[in-house]
């Protein structure tokens, strides 16, 4: 950490690209490794550092009959899900803004434009031409493993910790918190089945890589691993290859 002396404050100093890609390397970070896109806002706020804690959740739900003559019963099905993302990361507001700068621009924290934007996602989205409400929906993607989207589902809780820092002039301070911690889930809206979830990518299903998505990939696919590469498999449909890092 350095000293900034033009306000007394202490932050990260400002980063070259070569020295944020040698951090993001350093990190084995990009910014398509961990990001969360809020779609009311059409915006999407890179997250710099994985997350402390992720959990991916799926519940079912089988009715269960007792006819005469069986030693066990028979179970008819009658619901699944919602699948649930939950995740927790402690983020730092000068990190954020270096990975962030569109969301710097209007002069405003990106993290307390995303704290601000994860709030209005537990509020409805009222729709007055269809006379509707309709729940705001968020992307969350972790590494190449966890890919969502759906409802925030519980609340969004967020932690304030030390050290706090004037992030304005000795003239007009204003201080806050350095490192907040962010926690939410995501209960994803897409149905699936038992015979197509293998194919669409499993736990990462419904994800378009950017790269892909440009070259006009469709949407339905999943990641074939291999040792030094992985193959975009869609359906049969079409394939490419792409090589790790």
């Amino acid at each position: 950490m350095a000293l900034n002396p033009n306000n007394g404050r202490q932050t990260y100093p400002t980063w070259s690209a070569q020295r944020l890609s040698e951090y993001q390397n350093k990190l084995k970070v990009s910014p398509t490794d961990c990001y969360v896109t809020l779609h009311h806002i059409g915006k999407t706020f890179i997250l710099p550092v994985d997350p402390d804690a992720v959990s991916d959740n799926m519940n079912v739900s089988f009715a269960e009959n007792n006819p005469l003559s069986r030693s066990a019963p028979i179970y008819s099905y009658q619901n699944s899900g919602p699948r649930t993302v939950s995740a927790t990361w402690t983020l730092h507001r000068d990190l954020c803004r270096e990975f962030n700068p569109e969301w710097a621009k209007s002069g405003e924290d990106p993290v307390d434009l995303l704290v601000t934007n994860l709030d209005a996602l537990v509020l409805p989205d009222y729709n007055a031409a269809n006379k509707i409400v309709n729940p705001p929906l968020v992307s969350l993607k972790i590494r190449d493993e966890i890919y969502i989207k759906g409802v925030i589902t519980g609340n969004v809780g967020l932690t304030y910790n030390l050290p706090i820092i004037n992030y304005g002039t000795e003239d007009a301070p204003n201080y806050k918190y350095a490192m907040i911690t962010i926690s939410f889930g995501v209960n994803e809206i897409t149905p699936y089945s038992a015979s197509i979830l293998p194919t669409v990518g499993g736990k990462f299903r419904g994800y378009v890589d950017p790269s892909l998505a440009s070259m006009g990939m469709p949407i339905s696919g999943g990641w074939a691993v291999g040792d030094n590469s992985r193959s975009w498999l869609a359906g049969g449909s079409g394939q490419m290859t792409q090589q790790y890092r």
